[in-house]
């Protein structure tokens, strides 16, 4: 068996490449981000169903079913700010087009006789 058989470096390893570590960045990002929506859903709703607003509450515990309901309330809660949050934090990752050393596409193909 040759040096170059011996398998174990951790350099060598396909989960320890630069792809992998980035996308395990970007995995946490979203996973950070959608729990940051689901905590202010969360909030949220306890608010609304404490309040009473709109009535909610008391039709909810009127009915027979009133954990599917609530689950009803509380699962689109947190599908919405679930997602508003994700889009503010993937929209808030343009920031790195503000440098002026940055040009994109339109500026480096563009005809300068058109202007």
């Amino acid at each position: 068996m040759t040096p170059s058989d011996n398998h174990n470096d951790p350099e060598d390893d396909p989960r320890n490449s630069q792809a992998a570590r980035e996308g395990r960045l970007m995995i946490k990002f979203l996973i950070e981000h959608t729990a940051y929506g689901c905590v202010g859903a969360l909030v949220f709703g306890c608010l609304v169903l404490f309040f009473d607003i709109g009535g909610i509450y008391s039709l909810a515990m009127a009915s027979r079913d009133a954990p599917v309901y609530i689950f009803l309330l509380f699962f689109g809660l947190f599908i919405t700010f679930g997602g508003i949050s994700l889009g503010m934090g993937i929209m808030g990752l343009g920031s790195f087009s503000d440098d002026d050393r940055y040009r994109d596409e339109r500026t480096r193909h563009r005809n300068d006789d058109e202007y």
